[in-house]
């Protein structure tokens, strides 16, 4: 005879007629089910929790790199503020230079504008003038145009329109526009 040993299970608790139904299995199913539900709601909560000492200092470390950049940025204030002085000083002697240039183009128009010319309009910018007006003879005008291409003054001299006043009058309505560089004026006038 050979000696073996036979797996018996003996369970001595009567089983529930109750599992045995419908709802007695869905409710031994979701009790269950329910075990992991828990535990893996536990594990989300322990997790965040975690997370959270982990962002804290994330926070704490870029706030203090803010704090640390704040203070460079305001050390240089100084720096910054003298730089845009500095830039409003330029801009401010880059005006006047302008102006100045303006103020002297107004004697060497006064040379070549001849008489029987009357300006209706003038426009100076700093690097160019604009002149539209009104010429009683051809001859006036033509004085005109090569007074300003002779000046030493004016430079890229051109004739934008040039219309013959039948219905106003006689003459020549025009209007002309050349490149002016730095005028220079006679110094021992001065």
């Amino acid at each position: 005879m050979s000696n073996k040993t036979v797996a018996i299970d003996i369970n001595l608790v009567p089983k529930d007629p109750f599992f045995s139904t419908k709802l007695g299995q869905v409710l031994q199913w979701s009790l269950s089910v329910g075990r992991y539900i828990v535990m893996f709601v536990e594990l989300i909560v322990v997790l965040s929790f975690a997370t959270r000492f982990y962002l804290d200092r994330q926070i704490t470390d870029l706030n203090q790199s803010i704090s640390q950049k704040q203070a460079i940025v305001e050390s240089y204030a100084g720096f910054e503020a003298e730089f845009r002085r500095v830039q409003t000083k330029i801009a401010d002697y880059q005006q006047v230079a302008q102006q100045e240039n303006i103020v002297e183009v107004f004697p060497s128009l006064s040379q070549v504008v001849p008489s029987g010319v009357e300006l209706t309009e003038l426009v100076i910018y700093p690097d160019r003038v604009s002149l539209a007006g009104t010429a009683l003879s051809q001859r006036s005008l033509n004085l005109l145009i090569n007074n300003l291409q002779l000046s030493p003054d004016f430079t890229n001299v051109v004739v934008n329109t040039i219309e013959s006043q039948s219905t106003s009058g006689s003459g020549f309505a025009f209007q002309i526009s050349a490149q002016t560089g730095q005028v220079v004026t006679n110094t021992s006038n001065r």
